[in-house]
């Protein structure tokens, strides 16, 4: 199953290119639409669900818009990953992290939604890099900069 997701934003552009191609797919196609205008007419959908877990596992490839939650859970899971970035979206940050992760192997950066096609065949073939995340290490930045302020 391919499962598609674009978390609290409209994505209408890879919603409707999904949607198209799914009569040519020899796979099953779930998408999340979260606050999209455009409704699948080839697939299930659903616009918000309590987790995604579900999806996830029962996918073999997720095509995800470019934001860090959806990437990061679809990466800890070890998914084969197809990541977009909106346009429409205010400022570079999915570019940016689109970019740094595909340099890194771990998910393709698609840029054309018109070959769409073509990035599904090259995530079925490809292996990727396993994704191990970083340590956090927020707390430790908290209280430096609170040791500073006393």
């Amino acid at each position: 199953m391919i499962f598609v997701a674009v978390g609290t934003t409209d994505f209408d552009a890879l919603i409707r290119r999904v949607d198209e191609i799914v009569p040519i797919l020899s796979e099953e196609v779930i998408m999340q639409i979260g606050n999209g205008q455009y409704v699948p007419k080839n697939c299930q959908y659903f616009r918000f669900a309590p987790s995604l877990e579900s999806y996830y596992d029962s996918s073999t490839i997720v095509v995800s818009h470019g934001g860090l939650g959806i990437i990061t859970e679809a990466l800890e899971r070890e998914k084969k990953l197809i990541g977009v970035a909106n346009a429409t979206c205010h400022g570079a940050h999915q570019r940016d992290l689109l970019s740094t992760l595909a340099q890194e192997g771990y998910l393709i950066w698609f840029r054309d939604l018109n070959r769409l096609p073509e990035a599904l065949d090259c995530a079925r073939n490809r292996e990727f890099k396993k994704y191990v995340a970083p340590e956090c290490r927020i707390h430790t930045v908290i209280d430096e900069f609170l040791q500073k302020q006393v």
